[in-house]
Parts: structure tokens; C-alpha cells; sequence
């Protein structure tokens, strides 16, 4: 009878979290590229062909703000954005087939800063000096449907970022097309909890110059190390925590996901990549202070890398991982010049820098028997860093072949 009771209490609390996260997105409005603001944006010198879309979204997910909640559904058409627009919590935008949100320069800035396509906080804090810590910011924001982000290629001094999260928790994005990075990443998201990124295709880029830029990029808003600049968080160095990437496709990138910095005994936790696919990218995975990760049942095909970063994958910092059921196919070289991974395990990485000692991985007997459920086809080579360097062919020792 108690196990009884336990269970209906927690059925009656999780449907009762349903209705409530519905009920917060209740109120709905829909828009299209004719779509006149809701506000008195038009009275503005600087409204004219070029900021007008900016303008019209940006009033209504002004309104979805000081109403604490809401859906806009943007209708198919291109909607041209030199500027940022700021999400609040219990905001839901659902891009229709065939809309497309389209990064231009034109019209900017205005008054906001004009790099990203969305930032996860709201308007009336965006410009406020840090606002959030820990995972207290905006929450419960969805950004889905069958619509497209695109970047524009646009890069250098006009860095794009189609979203920045900091400080959010309860995040979902699922089913948006992501295209033309052009310098910097689609996704930064940076001291986020319970975020999943699902059923979304990431294409295409222009080289950075640096070789390694993430389409999506998990970071820590460390002030020592630079990672994170938006004003409004403390910097107070809080990883990312239960993150998980579901189905998403990642194509022609210099780098899928990932990280390129770290900071000290900070590790970004629970972090999924499940059933996903990596084409034609330089780098598929970069991993640095990672703890419980799994990254099964994806699949990677002709994954080449550049002569900066000679791996298509590569791990360090890592402490509890779950490798499985993976495919590789053209991956790497089989002449081991390029490694389908490298593995810092028993020697120290350091990113290129001395602020933090070095790190290393630790792998139980488990873990490393996982590694053979994972299958390669004409692939590369691990790398595994340690002590007296080794080389460990993946299609005869590690990894099932054909």
C-alpha cells in the first residue's frame, strides 16, 4: 500500500509538471514577414527594411516576457536579423517549415548587441552586469519545429552565434536546421542544466583559422580563461550538467561538439550523444574535463582531420565513460598519420596553457571492454598518451571490423 501510494504521488506530480509547463506557453502568438510589431517599434528613425523583422519579433517576445510566458509560432518566410533578440523563461517560438531566421549585418547594431541570432536571457537583464550564477537563469525556453537558422557565413569583427545559453536550465531546441557558421559556433552554452538537443541538423562553415571551432561549444564562464564574455553572468566558473544530444546531424564542420578550453577540477557532467551522425567533419568530438559521459550508437562517416588537430576524435579528462555501439567508416588514416582518437590517459593535457595543471583520464576494466562493441571500416588509429606512447590499431584490437 505504501509502494502504492509513492507511485500515484509521483504520477500526480509528473502530470501535474505537464500541465503546468503547457499551461506556461498558453497564450500564443503567430507571425509572418509582414507581421507589423506589437509595440511602437515603427516609430523609430532606424525601422525600415532591414530592421523591421528584428523589430516585430523583438516586441513580441517582449510581451511573452512581461506576460511570464507564452508561444510564438513564426510562420514560413526569410525574417532578416541584424540584432540580437533576448528570451525570457517560459518562452516556446516554434519555426514553421520554411521559416528562416537569417543573420544579416545591415540595420546593425542598434542598441543591443548584434552578434547572435538568440540569447537565452531576458530583455530587461541583457544589459545588466552579472545578474546569473550557478544554473539560476532564464528556464523552461523551447525553441522548436522545422525551421532554419542561418548564419550567413558571416564571421571575423561580425562574429555570429545563432544561440548563446548561460545559466539556464530546462532547455529544449529539437528539430532546426543550423547552416553558414561562419568564425565562431551555433550553440554556446555555458553553466546549463538539463538541456537536450534533439533532431537538429548543424551544416556547413567557413574556416576559422583556428581549426576547432564547435558547431556546438560547452564552455565554463571562467574569467581566467576567456570562454564565456556575456555581461550578465558572475563568471563564477559552473560547468554544464546533464546535457544530452539525441538524433542530431552534424555535416561538413570543423568540429561537431565539444570543447576546447577547461578549467581546472571543473567538469561538465552527464553528457549524452545518442544516435547521432557525424559527416565530413574535421573533428567529431572534443572532450575536456568530462565526467559520466556516454557517447554510444552514433555513427561517423569520413570524418578527415586537419594537420593542426591529427585525430577525428579526441578525449581528455575524462572520468566514467560509456564508448558503445558506435560505426566509423573513413575515418582518420589507416596509415596512422591521422588518428580516428586521441586519448590523454595517463599523461597530463594542458590545452596550450598554464593556468591549470594539466589534466588526465582514468578508464575502469568495464569501460575499456565497451570500447569493443564499437565497429571501424578503414579508419585511423587511437592515440593513447601515456607513459611510453602507443599506438592501438582500432580495426585489430579495439574496435569489431566489417
Amino acid at each position: 500500500m505504501r509502494i502504492l501510494r509513492i507511485i500515484t504521488l509521483a504520477a500526480v506530480l509528473f502530470f501535474s509538471g505537464i500541465l503546468l509547463s503547457k499551461s506556461a506557453y498558453a497564450k500564443t502568438y503567430k507571425v509572418s514577414p509582414k507581421t507589423a510589431p506589437c509595440d511602437s517599434s515603427r516609430k523609430y528613425s532606424n525601422y525600415d527594411k532591414n530592421t523591421k523583422h528584428y523589430y516585430m519579433l523583438k516586441s513580441y517576445l517582449n510581451k511573452i516576457e512581461k506576460e511570464k510566458g507564452g508561444t510564438l509560432i513564426i510562420k514560413k518566410g526569410t525574417y532578416k536579423l541584424p540584432n540580437t533578440l533576448y528570451v525570457a523563461s517560459k518562452t516556446k517560438i516554434i519555426l514553421k517549415k520554411g521559416a528562416v531566421l537569417k543573420k544579416t549585418t545591415k540595420g546593425g547594431p542598434v542598441t543591443d548587441v548584434s552578434t547572435t541570432v538568440f540569447q537565452f536571457i531576458s530583455q530587461k537583464n541583457s544589459e545588466k552586469t552579472g545578474v546569473y550564477g550557478g544554473h539560476e537563469g532564464e528556464h523552461d525556453i523551447r525553441l522548436t519545429g522545422k525551421g532554419t537558422i542561418d548564419l550567413s557565413y558571416i564571421k571575423a569583427s561580425k562574429t555570429s552565434i545563432a544561440i548563446i545559453m548561460g545559466h539556464n536550465s530546462n532547455i529544449l531546441v529539437d528539430g532546426i536546421t543550423f547552416k553558414n557558421m561562419g568564425y565562431s559556433h551555433f550553440i554556446e552554452m555555458d553553466a546549463c542544466k538539463d538541456v537536450m538537443v534533439k533532431n537538429c541538423t548543424f551544416t556547413g562553415f567557413t574556416p576559422s583559422g583556428y581549426y576547432n571551432k564547435e558547431a556546438v561549444n560547452l564552455d565554463v564562464p571562467d574569467p581566467d580563461r576567456n570562454g564565456f564574455n556575456a555581461q550578465w553572468s558572475k563568471k563564477d566558473k559552473t560547468p554544464n550538467e546533464d546535457i544530452t544530444f539525441d538524433g542530431c546531424r552534424f555535416d561538413k564542420l570543423e568540429t561537431g561538439v565539444g570543447t576546447h578550453r577547461y578549467t581546472g577540477d571543473v567538469y561538465h557532467m552527464n553528457v549524452k550523444i545518442t544516435g547521432c551522425t557525424f559527416n565530413e567533419c574535421q573533428t567529431a568530438i572534443r572532450i575536456i574535463n568530462y565526467k559520466n559521459l556516454s557517447i554510444s550508437e552514433n555513427s561517423f562517416t569520413d570524418c578527415t582531420p586537419n594537420d593542426r588537430y591529427p585525430y577525428a576524435m579526441f578525449l581528455a579528462g575524462v572520468h566514467s565513460i560509456i564508448f558503445s555501439n558506435n560505426s566509423f567508416t573513413n575515418c582518420g588514416a589507416a596509415d596512422t598519420t591521422k588518428a580516428l582518437m586521441q586519448f590523454w590517459w595517463l599523461k597530463g593535457y594542458s590545452a596550450n596553457q598554464t593556468r591549470y595543471a594539466a589534466v588526465t583520464s582514468d578508464l575502469t576494466e568495464d569501460e575499456a571492454a565497451l570500447f569493443m562493441t564499437n565497429k571501424a571500416v578503414n579508419c585511423g588509429s587511437i592515440l593513447v598518451r601515456g607513459p611510453g606512447e602507443y599506438d592501438v590499431d582500432f580495426t585489430r584490437c579495439c574496435m569489431r571490423t566489417g
